[in-house]
């Protein structure tokens, strides 16, 4: 299944698109998309820090997304950076 990312924050600095297009099988979870999308900044990302991918978040249209969650199917999933302020 093709699974959209739209990125937020420091990985917009990555991809000037602001959009990532993975391939997954039927049936994977947030940690399967994890797992592509670590895989995928390694190789195209010469900047990407892994560190900040694994304190991110990933979201739906409507909800924030736990790790052993299925991923919905249509419509564009986001990556949430983690966010520092007073």
């Amino acid at each position: 299944m093709k699974v959209q990312v739209q990125l937020f924050g420091a990985f917009r600095d990555y991809a000037p698109a602001a959009l990532v297009e993975l391939e997954l099988t039927e049936g994977a979870c947030v940690a399967d998309l994890r797992a592509a999308m670590n895989a995928y900044g390694t190789a195209h990302w010469p900047a990407f820090r892994p560190g900040l991918l694994q304190r991110s978040a990933f979201a739906s249209e409507t909800a924030v997304l736990r790790e052993d969650d299925p991923l919905p199917t249509g419509g564009t999933l986001v990556i949430l950076p983690p966010v520092a302020g007073g």
